[in-house]
């Protein structure tokens, strides 16, 4: 899997903003708190996941579908302790026309409290199921990855540790 970096993905029209060279991402990272995106995938053009340096204390990681809708987007903020902590996640169910059918919405806290949304858009669209709970957080704490080690914070995978990389990709 191949590493990429640009400004920003743009959404809305699924494609990177201002491309950034290695160096050129390399000293936003070493800034902290300088916006980049490491796009990981073979294409750059159609990444499987990017990791947006949104300023130094937060990162996001969205996994994309073939369609490049985004099926899965983690958010992680700095704790004092200097690691990262999950504090939420969305998911989301695409039929083959690209209309959503549930959605998912997560929120951590270090105590081990959550909280889950969930909406079925097709069934009862206007109707949003919520379930709180208590569990173990241990997997949702990540080191703050070095320059171009992207492949623990980008696990889709959140239920088990991260395997050893090869070469920086798990």
């Amino acid at each position: 899997m191949n590493t990429n970096y640009c400004e920003g993905w743009f959404r809305a029209r699924k494609i990177a903003s201002k491309p950034l060279t290695e160096a050129q991402a390399r000293k936003r990272h070493e800034k902290k708190g300088a916006l980049y995106t490491a796009l990981l995938g073979d294409d750059p053009a159609r990444p499987q996941t990017f990791v947006e340096i949104v300023s130094g204390d937060s990162i996001q990681v969205e996994f994309l579908d073939q369609s490049l809708r985004t099926k899965a987007y983690y958010q992680f903020v700095l704790q004092p302790d200097g690691r990262l902590f999950m504090v939420s996640a969305v998911v989301s169910d695409f039929d083959a026309n690209g209309t959503c059918l549930i959605g998912r919405r997560f929120s951590f806290k270090p105590n081990g409290h959550v909280m889950r949304f969930e909406t079925d858009y097709i069934a009862s669209p206007d109707t949003e199921t919520v379930v709180e709970k208590t569990m173990d957080m241990s997997l949702n704490w990540e080191p703050y990855p070095e320059f171009g080690d992207y492949a623990s914070i980008a696990r889709f995978e959140r239920n088990a540790p991260p395997k050893k990389a090869q070469h920086g990709v798990a």
